[in-house]
């Protein structure tokens, strides 16, 4: 079942105003266009609340505090490939608090971290980085020419060693390439055959 529409505060000044001057529920009703029940109803909560305002509803309490949050929200940012599931057992033990899964992914959202698929990158150390980086760097300006003679294959890898499968992280937008949100590979995958 839907909610009810909400009576305006204009129209509920209005049926005030009318009820002060003596007019009946009915007649006041066809006034302002709403049932007798409703105008009832208006008029019952300004005479204990003395007000016509919506008073202010507490909602759900949240299950964890803002420092709750943030100790989670470090261990994301520590470790990143760690699941909603077994952080949410992790939460359990720390602050002896059960917590339903959705209920820290929604904490996670909230700081902006989403669920996505790592990417791919050779596991390189920082001085082969710096390496690699200078020889592209010595081929950003040769003559179209020389990329004539150049020959881009495509190979099929046959893993003999290790997985192709996929590992999820946690992370903000724009941080897929740090290295922390990255599953490192090694040179040839770590023994696989290509063809």
């Amino acid at each position: 079942m839907g909610r009810k529409k909400q009576i305006s505060i204009d129209i509920r000044k209005l049926t005030i105003c009318h009820w002060k001057r003596g007019s009946f529920e009915r007649k006041i009703g066809e006034i302002v266009n709403v049932s007798k029940s409703t105008v009832h109803n208006i008029i019952s909560k300004y005479k204990k609340t003395k007000s016509v305002k919506n008073r202010p509803r507490t909602g759900r309490p949240r299950r964890f505090t803002e420092r709750e949050e943030r100790w989670i929200v470090r261990k994301i940012t520590c470790n990143p490939k760690i699941s909603a599931v077994k952080l949410t057992l992790k939460a359990h033990q720390r602050f002896n608090k059960s917590a339903n899964l959705g209920t820290v992914r929604n904490i996670l959202r909230k700081y902006n971290f989403y669920g996505r698929v790592a990417r791919r990158k050779p596991f390189l150390s920082k001085a082969h980085r710096i390496t690699r980086l200078e020889f592209s760097k010595s081929y950003i300006k040769m003559p179209p020419e020389f990329w004539n003679s150049v020959l881009f294959v495509d190979e099929s890898k046959y893993n003999v060693f290790g997985s192709d499968g996929k590992q999820m992280v946690w992370r903000k937008p724009n941080s897929e390439l740090e290295m922390k949100n990255l599953t490192p590979s090694v040179e040839h995958g770590g023994g696989s055959q290509m063809a």
